[in-house]
C-alpha cells in the first residue's frame, strides 16, 4: 500500500470518554484523521471502539452511563475485543505510514483533555506529537475578540452525538474557515505596525535611584 506523506501534518484525534478525570476515567472510543498543515488535503484513520467490561462501565457516573448507553456505543464497548493497547499500535501504524520525518501537532477541539488521556493510557502514541496543541477552540476564542463577524458567520456543528470522524470532520471544516476568513490576507498593501504600545520601562522605573 503506496503511503502518501503529508508536509507539516496535523493529527487530529477525538476521544469518546467514561468521563473528564484522567485518574478515573476511561478511553472508548479513539478516532483519527490526518491532515497536512494548510487543511487542503485530508485521509480517514482508524475508528476504534475499545473495549471496556460491563463492570467497569457500571461504576461511572450516571450521566455518563445514560449518555452512552443512548448512542450505543456502551454495547459496542462491551463487546469490542479491542485493547487499549491494540488501539494504540493501530493509530501509531497509521500515524507513522502519514508524517514521515516530520513531527506531527495534535489537533482538535478541547484536545488538550485528549492529550492528557493518550499521555495517561496511550503514551507510545502521544510521544509521536510535539507540544504544541492546536486546539480549534481556542483559535475560536481569538476570533471571537478579533474578528466577531466572522465567528457569527462559521459553520455551524450538526451535534453528531457518537459520529466521531464526523466530529472531527466538523472541526477541520471550522478551523478552515477561520483560516480563509479571519486569518485572510489583506487586501490593502498599507503597512502596518506591529510594535506594541508598551510603556517606555525606564519611564516606569524613573523615580527608583
Amino acid at each position: 500500500m503506496i503511503m502518501t506523506h503529508y508536509k507539516l501534518p496535523l493529527v487530529w484525534i477525538k476521544l469518546q470518554k467514561t468521563g473528564l478525570n484522567v485518574e478515573v476515567d476511561r478511553i472508548l472510543e479513539i478516532a483519527c484523521v490526518i491532515t497536512d498543515g494548510k487543511l487542503r488535503k485530508l485521509v480517514e484513520g482508524p475508528d476504534l471502539v475499545i473495549h471496556q467490561t460491563k463492570d467497569f462501565l457500571d461504576t461511572i457516573g450516571e450521566r455518563s452511563q445514560d449518555h452512552h448507553a443512548r448512542n450505543g456505543l456502551s454495547e459496542k464497548v462491551t463487546q469490542s475485543i479491542t485493547s487499549e493497547k491494540e488501539a494504540e499500535e493501530l493509530v501509531i501504524d497509521f500515524v507513522k505510514g502519514h508524517v514521515s520525518a516530520y513531527t506531527p501537532s495534535l489537533a482538535g477541539n478541547s484536545v488538550y483533555v485528549d492529550f492528557m488521556f493518550l499521555k495517561k493510557y496511550m503514551p507510545d502514541l502521544a510521544s509521536l506529537f510535539s507540544h504544541v496543541l492546536v486546539d480549534v477552540r481556542s483559535v475560536k476564542a481569538l476570533c471571537c475578540h478579533w474578528f466577531p463577524e466572522d465567528v457569527k458567520k462559521a459553520p455551524k456543528k450538526e451535534k453528531k452525538h457518537g459520529a466521531v470522524l464526523d466530529e472531527i470532520k466538523e472541526s477541520i471544516t471550522e478551523l478552515k474557515y477561520y483560516k480563509e476568513h479571519a486569518f485572510r490576507s489583506p487586501k490593502s498593501k498599507r503597512r502596518v505596525n506591529f510594535t506594541p504600545n508598551f510603556e517606555n520601562r525606564s519611564t516606569l522605573h524613573s523615580d527608583v535611584s
